[in-house]
């Protein structure tokens, strides 16, 4: 029978036969799975694959993988899990192993096992202890080098036939500890990680998240993100980076910061060009990450800036191409001790541009502002970097004190050279001192730090017109004490005005007292009778310096032709001359003060020295009393090093006078006792005339003149002062004046100066008290006597006349004795 064929369309299958189709495929399909699933048990062998993965990591980094038992898993995908899993350290680091972990599971591609390669998805790593150091000498555990193809593996790794390779495409690690010393830059810490995941290991931009906290203190949370360069390559090449940076304190947003840029070495962290970005609210809150940062109190900070490596090969070096820095207040500026800001300002936009600087706040508790410019980025980076072992050019100006000051010049390079201008309508200077109207200009030259000069100095005020030159040698005085040489020339010098007051005046007819300007009190320290005097302080240093003027003004009185040479050699100073001319006075001493030994030697030749009285008050330890011109004649020598035990070593003699001057009413009552009341009520009393001639010794001061007169009371007389205890012996005379009459009654002062015990003394026939009341034109004027006793019979300024005399009523001399109110 011959095959019969059909011609035309086929009928279309029946549906039976397409389910049997369908079915066949799945069959297939399950028996390749099948195959695969047998293939993968066959083909990885969990310990071959352990000595694989030993092999790969020497092959690549040169590094042991030290691993525990290693299972495989094929279902429901295939993947393995390891347990105890250590990397080892580079030669000569801190510990065997920079990373430990409890256990390791990742997916396992079975593919690229064909290519004897080992590609490892989603690593989870348990428990990871991870130490990243950096040497003194720049070796950092993080670069990894391939060994050499002669070196042999250590024992422990096997070395294939067939080298095989580890790629990892993404990592998730939870709960790490992760540890940094950097000794190249003295930097260390530790941080616990919540999180830290990497993406597309095996791409050319992976994805970084990580999240931690400083150990020890959870509260302060950082948290990471961002995009790197390829981790792993075989061959090195840059990087593009992109990070983003937050910081919680106590769970409020403390901080930020981005860094995008490249970098060209990325496993010596080396060619780097980035541009960083950092806002802070408080600076202070970093040291919750950095304990020992001791970082300064700044506020509101926001800092961008581009950063380059510019260093050599072998010597690392980051420098600045732009920078802009802005803050609030800065609490405190280390290492300049009571400085702070209350903002600052820095900028520069470009390479090229000079560093701009703004910034006020206050200095010792004086505000002040400055502005200018400094080098470029380059330049001031390198001027900071070598302490200024590089020169930088800068031009500043600061206004503080009620004045301007300008500088122009370049700093640094082992010679500095600074123009100097100021200006001021009042400026305050230490010292209760002030100038007007002043204007000033200088130049100063700096040597490496040692020899600094100022010549052209010029100043103009209302108080002073100036110039001179100054110099200071660092190593240039005995045994190496730094060395201060210099001239200075007043044509005009009006020291009562430069001390901010007016000299005492003239009292006036009445009797009324001026006003009397205030002085400035010494701190509590400086009046402790036994406590050490500074005389160290003349050992390290020495000097000589010469001072002119043609016109001076001192305490109301004008001299011409002034000069004093200070000269200070191995903790000698002497000034001599001191010396000025004057209208009937003229200054004229030589002082010595000698501290080289351990008892330091004071000695003075006082011809004629013109001193503030409460200045003499506070050398002897008292309170002031008098106010006004005290003149001193005498020759004094005393040793000791502190003021008890100046007093108590005096010896020589001495003459005090005042004319025109305050006395204190209500201490010189406690002195004379309450019949003086009437002369001697009120805290200021116009004095006529004062002098006091003493020869000292022995611990004691004779006084052989004692003389004073108000416009209502003289006294004269004498007695002994006990120079340690200040113990009174005085025998006086107190002349009350008024009107016409007179009434005298010799006292007697026992107790101390601070504490008197005036009382009569009997001085007449039989030893009786005594009271003499008659015309005060019989009482002669004690002044032109005890002046003449007090100035050694050398010229001074003559007392005003002597007060007029008017017939007095009874009741006013009753009034004036104290016998009736």
């Amino acid at each position: 029978m011959l095959p019969v064929v059909w011609e035309g369309p086929q009928p279309p299958p029946r549906p039976k036969r397409r389910r049997w189709r369908l079915l066949a495929a799945v069959a297939v399909v399950g028996g390749l799975a099948a195959g695969g699933v047998l293939a993968a048990r066959v083909l990885i062998d969990p310990a071959a694959l352990r000595a694989q993965m030993m092999a790969a990591v020497w092959h690549q980094t040169g590094r042991v993988l030290r691993v525990g038992a290693v299972q495989v898993h094929v279902l429901p995908y295939p993947s393995l899990s390891v347990r105890d899993l250590a990397l080892s350290d580079m030669p000569g680091g801190a510990r065997p192993d920079m990373l430990t972990a409890a256990g390791l599971e990742a997916r396992l591609a079975l593919i690229p096992l064909l290519r004897h390669e080992i590609r490892l998805e989603e690593v989870r790593l348990t428990h990871p202890d991870l130490l990243v150091e950096r040497l003194a000498d720049g070796r950092a555990n993080w670069q990894m080098q391939p060994p050499a193809e002669s070196d042999r593996p250590p024992g422990g790794v096997s070395a294939p036939s067939t080298p095989w390779r580890v790629r990892i495409g993404s990592v998730r690690i939870q709960d790490a500890d992760l540890r940094w010393d950097d000794k190249r830059v003295h930097a260390s810490g530790a941080v616990t990680l919540e999180r830290f995941d990497l993406y597309g290991l095996t791409g050319a931009t992976p994805a970084i998240a990580a999240q931690g906290h400083r150990q020890g203190d959870p509260a302060a949370v950082v948290t990471v993100s961002g995009q790197s360069g390829r981790l792993f390559s075989a061959e090195p090449s840059a990087w593009p980076v992109r990070l983003q940076a937050a910081f919680r304190v106590d769970g409020r947003d403390a901080g930020s910061a981005t860094l995008e840029g490249t970098l060209s070495d990325p496993m010596r962290l080396r060619g780097y060009d980035v541009v960083v970005h950092t806002a802070i609210g408080q600076l202070t809150d970093l040291d919750r990450l950095f304990v020992h940062a001791n970082l300064p109190a700044v506020h509101d900070l926001d800092l961008t800036a581009r950063v380059v490596d510019l260093g050599s090969d072998a010597v690392p070096m980051p420098g600045l191409r732009q920078v802009r820095l802005r803050t609030g207040a800065i609490d405190s500026v280390p290492p300049v001790g009571g400085l702070t800001l209350d903002h600052l300002a820095v900028d520069a936009p470009t390479p090229a541009d000079h560093v701009a600087i703004e910034m006020a706040g206050h200095y010792v508790g004086r505000p002040f502002a400055l502005h200018g410019t400094v080098g470029t980025p380059a330049e001031t980076l390198a001027a900071a970097r070598s302490l200024l072992a590089s020169t930088m050019p800068l031009d500043l100006v600061v206004d503080a004190a009620g004045g301007t000051l300008r500088l122009g010049g370049t700093v640094g390079g082992g010679q500095s050279a600074l123009d100097g201008h100021l200006t001021a309508g009042r400026l305050a200077l230490p010292g209760d001192l002030v100038l007007d109207h002043l204007t000033a200009d200088a130049h100063l030259a700096m040597r490496g730090g040692t020899d600094i000069r100022l010549t052209g100095l010029r100043l103009d005020s209302a108080q002073m017109t100036l110039d001179g030159e100054l110099s200071f040698l660092r190593q240039g005085g005995t045994k190496g004490v730094p060395l201060l040489n210099g001239r200075l020339h007043a044509s005009r010098l009006d020291v009562d005005t430069l001390r901010g007051a007016a000299p005492a005046g003239q009292a006036p007819d009445d009797g009324a007292a001026p006003t009397a300007p205030a002085q400035p009190q010494p701190p509590a320290d400086e009046i402790e009778a036994d406590a050490p005097l500074p005389f160290e302080r003349l050992r390290r240093m020495d000097g000589d310096l010469d001072l002119t003027a043609d016109q001076m003004r001192l305490y109301g009185e004008d001299y011409h032709a002034a000069e004093a040479h200070f000269v200070l050699r191995g903790g000698h100073l002497t000034i001599d001359p001191l010396h000025a001319d004057g209208v009937g006075r003229s200054l004229d001493a030589m002082l010595s003060i000698d501290a080289s030994g351990a008892v330091p030697r004071l000695s003075a030749d006082v011809r004629t020295l013109v001193l503030p009285a409460d200045w003499v008050a506070r050398a002897f330890d008292l309170s002031p009393m008098l106010r006004g011109s005290l003149q001193l004649v005498g020759s004094v020598q005393t040793q000791g090093n502190d003021r008890a035990a100046l007093r108590e070593q005096l010896g020589g003699h001495l003459g005090l006078s005042m004319v025109k001057g305050q006395v204190d009413g209500n201490m010189l009552g406690r002195l004379l006792g309450p019949d003086a009341s009437a002369a001697t009520r009120g805290t200021s009393v116009a004095l006529r005339c004062l002098g006091l001639h003493m020869t000292l010794g022995d611990g004691r001061a004779a006084l052989d003149t004692i003389g004073l007169q108000t416009y209502r009371l003289a006294v004269t007389g004498h007695g002994t002062i006990g120079l340690a205890r200040q113990d009174l012996d005085l025998h006086l005379l107190p002349q009350l004046l008024i009107g016409g009459t007179g009434a005298t009654m010799p006292i007697m002062v026992g107790g101390t100066i601070l504490a008197p015990q005036p009382r009569p003394e009997p001085a007449g026939p039989g030893h009786r008290f005594m009271l003499s009341i008659g015309p005060s034109a019989g009482i002669a004027d004690p002044c032109p006597d005890t002046l003449k006793a007090a100035r050694e019979e050398r010229p001074g300024p003559a007392p005003d006349a002597a007060p007029r005399s008017k017939a007095p009523k009874v009741m006013d001399v009753l009034r004036g004795l104290g016998l009736f109110r």
